[in-house]
């Protein structure tokens, strides 16, 4: 028998090309040199990028902005490599140009009533700000734009510690009204409530733990219904793997394989697709919990757990070790993709033919996750980091009690003619007295008594005694017509 090849699976491939792709970008960035279009002219020197960056400050103009710092910072780079810059005045020039784009998000995020843009502020500042915590250079103040006659702004200059605190107090205001999905209320709200309901302030160092604990537990039931009728469909599907790799050993056309397994499919009357719509509807919980959680952020700095506390992380290196959950940690990120690659190679096999295929693509997807979260591709609080784990710990312990229950056998609901077995109690009566005639039959002709199966061998002719009624087997005899005389 040919050995059945693996098919391919498109999902894993598209993850894996992914994962290069965001790779290289990280190692090698696009446009590491030459100039840039702004406002229709061709830029390039360092003091023509600085001069667009306070441009675009002037003008509210973030985007633009965002590239040309970029730009900015390749400049700057190259002035240091060229030795016509020294490092530490290339290093006040950036963060210098940092608080100028952090500077335009903030104001273009207020003027457009944009909370997005806001974040975009906190976030380009929060690596400096957790680099330079106590740098005198994170204190100095910076001339940015003069908006002090403006009543929604009201300054002209910022240094990077109050910049950065202005833009988290703007978010965290927000935050408290903003609605999920722009129409959804009180997503801040949930989540205070587990906190308050765990002991809040009281005990910051398990409450807001726990919150998380019991985010995961609610989301587990609201999904466990689903995430079961997706489990039991795999091991559904697991049956007829055999027949399966009977139809691959014996037609070598793939068209043909594909008809004959969409026959299969037809014949027990399921639908391949069927096993991807719960994973489909549980999408949008996972990101109505992720903008929960987000709205929330800057409630959980008040939180710590373990090891993510300020004492630790003032006395590792900056960066290595979160000071509180409302930010992201490294340790609490790679625990997640470990715990996942964990849950990938404890999942059960229902296809031993693609047990590596299934185990590959669990650990490519661990890895795509642990790198878009680590590297800040996919920004996360660290409470939201715990709260999957949980999650994740919840899901595969329903995994492994789902694959222990006992699942009852495929049943037949088309013919092999097309036509269509009935339905209900007179369905299943008229179905099982067919298997019964099937079943005699078969024993009349010599054959195994097997339910459901037709006979193969061609059936023997009877005749009937009319004076007798005694019933004769085999070939009647031919007879030669008289001749007349």
């Amino acid at each position: 028998m040919a050995q059945a090849q693996p098919r391919s699976n498109f999902l894993q491939t598209i993850l894996i090309v992914a994962l290069v792709y965001f790779t290289f970008q990280l190692v090698f960035p696009s446009n590491t040199s030459g100039a840039i279009d702004y406002d229709g002219k061709k830029i390039e020197k360092t003091a023509e990028l600085e001069s667009a960056l306070r441009d675009a400050n002037d003008r509210m103009m973030d985007i633009s902005g965002q590239r040309v710092y970029q730009a900015y910072q390749r400049a700057l780079d190259k002035d240091v490599a060229a030795k016509s810059l020294t490092a530490e005045a290339a290093e006040a020039k950036k963060i210098e140009g940092a608080i100028l784009l952090a500077d335009t998000q903030l104001k273009a995020g207020i003027a457009r009533n944009d909370t997005g843009r806001v974040r975009a502020a906190y976030q380009t500042l929060l690596g400096y700000h957790t680099r330079l915590l106590n740098d005198e250079k994170w204190t100095k103040p910076y001339p940015v734009d003069d908006v002090s006659t403006d009543k929604r702004f009201g300054w002209r200059e910022w240094s990077g510690a109050a910049l950065y605190q202005r833009a988290v107090d703007e978010i965290s205001q927000r935050g408290r009204t903003d609605l999920i999905w722009g129409f959804i209320p009180g997503g801040y709200a949930f989540i205070d409530f587990l906190v308050q309901l765990t002991g809040g302030d009281r005990n910051p160092g398990l409450s807001y733990a726990l919150a998380a604990l019991m985010l995961a537990i609610v989301v587990r039931l609201i999904v466990f219904p689903l995430a079961q009728r997706q489990l039991m469909f795999g091991r559904q599907m697991s049956q007829l793997t055999p027949l399966i790799n009977d139809i691959k050993a014996k037609y070598k056309d793939p068209q043909d394989q594909q008809r004959k397994t969409m026959e299969l499919y037809s014949e027990y009357g399921i639908n391949p697709a069927q096993g991807c719509l719960p994973a489909l509807v549980q999408l949008p919980l996972f990101l109505t919990v992720y903008q929960c959680m987000t709205l929330y952020q800057f409630e959980f700095q008040k939180g710590t757990f373990l090891w993510v506390n300020p004492q630790t992380a003032k006395a590792l290196p900056p960066g290595f070790v979160a000071p509180n959950l409302g930010q992201l940690d490294p340790a609490l990120i790679v625990i997640y993709g470990v715990f996942m690659m964990i849950s990938t190679l404890l999942q059960p096999v229902t296809d031993p033919s693609t047990a590596k295929q299934q185990r590959l693509m669990g650990i490519v997807i661990a890895v795509f996750f642990t790198v878009t979260m680590f590297f800040g591709w996919f920004p996360v609080p660290g409470a939201f980091v715990l709260y999957w784990i949980f999650l994740l710990m919840l899901s595969t312990a329903q995994s492994l009690w789902a694959y222990r229950l006992p699942i009852p056998p495929l049943q037949r609901v088309n013919t092999a003619a097309g036509g269509v077995y009935p339905t209900g109690f007179g369905g299943k009566w008229a179905k099982r007295m067919q298997e019964l005639m099937e079943q005699a039959e078969a024993q009349r002709n010599g054959q195994s008594a097997t339910p459901g199966a037709n006979a193969q061998k061609p059936k023997a002719k009877t005749v009937e005694s009319v004076s007798t009624g005694e019933v004769k087997t085999g070939t009647p005899q031919k007879h030669k017509p008289k001749k007349r005389k």
